[in-house]
């Protein structure tokens, strides 16, 4: 059985990547000062702007990101796995980004990397539309899970939490960790944050990770509240509006347990094509 101390960063990231590098360092350092092995950072950790159409014309392919860099070198340096929530890196085309999730051993190497699969393309009214696709191409690599023996990754980004089949599908390729980075809209994030969050350890009987962005940049706020979670659904580490760092320590045996006692995925029935009744008078 395995057990690991982790932290979920909370980052303020603005368009200065400079200083956001300044603080994921910092803070990167805390984390390992306190005891994590394992550090997790919140979605567009090296850059977040307003207007995400300047994305394409600031963004570096991923080979000349500094963040990266800083990310790689501080895992090789700490001896620790960073999972760099996400980056904003030069799409192949310079006419987008992706939006990509980078998982780095403590030899400095990375190990997995995950696109985002569904972009917020959203119409919440007013100021809260969004469409991230103008400027973020989706994934195109599929679900990844990410083996560290006992602990399996399985890797998310922000909106696509709302999309329970893809953790389905996690799960049933042996993912027990569920990393969920965001940066979460304040229009939804009161009602809609940590109910998900819950919902997608209790339904796969695993740990939630969620690293978020917080703070307000160039007049927009983001919503904050970093959690870890249990795979019973408890809340074991939580943030509020501010930088900072959330640990707890997360055990094999937790989620072993736990499944044994909720046995859902084994209690799985094939339900064919829904039978729809009509109503009679």
């Amino acid at each position: 059985m395995t057990k690991l101390r982790v932290a979920a960063i909370q980052l303020n990231t603005t368009g200065d990547v400079k200083a956001n590098n300044a603080q994921i360092e910092e803070m990167v350092r805390q984390a390992v000062g306190e005891g994590a092995a394992f550090v997790s950072l919140p979605e567009a950790a090296n850059i977040l702007l307003r207007d995400n159409l300047r994305y394409p014309t600031v963004c570096l392919p991923e080979n000349e990101d500094t963040t990266l860099a800083l990310c790689r070198s501080l895992a090789a340096e700490l001896g620790l796995w960073i999972h760099a929530g996400s980056l904003l890196v030069r799409h192949k085309t310079g006419q987008r980004v992706w939006n990509r999730t980078y998982v780095i051993a403590p030899s400095g190497n990375v190990a997995a990397t995950y696109d985002k699969l569904h972009t917020f393309d959203v119409k919440l009214g007013g100021a809260a539309d969004f469409q991230e696709s103008a400027a973020v191409a989706p994934g195109e690599g599929g679900a990844v899970v990410f083996d560290m023996g006992d602990l399996r990754l399985g890797l998310s980004i922000c909106y696509d939490i709302r999309f329970s089949y893809l953790f389905d599908a996690l799960a049933g390729a042996g993912a027990n960790v569920m990393m969920i980075p965001a940066s979460f809209s304040t229009a939804t994030g009161p009602l809609h944050w940590e109910p998900l969050l819950k919902a997608r350890a209790i339904e796969t009987g695993s740990y939630v990770i969620a690293a978020a962005q917080c703070g307000e940049r160039e007049g927009v706020r983001v919503y904050g509240q970093s959690r870890i979670i249990s795979p019973f659904g408890e809340v074991i580490a939580a943030a509020g509006d501010d930088p900072c760092v959330i640990m707890a320590d997360i055990d094999s045996a937790v989620i072993e347990t736990t499944r044994h006692r909720l046995p859902t995925r084994l209690q799985r029935r094939e339900i064919g094509t829904p039978r729809i009744v009509v109503a009679q008078a």
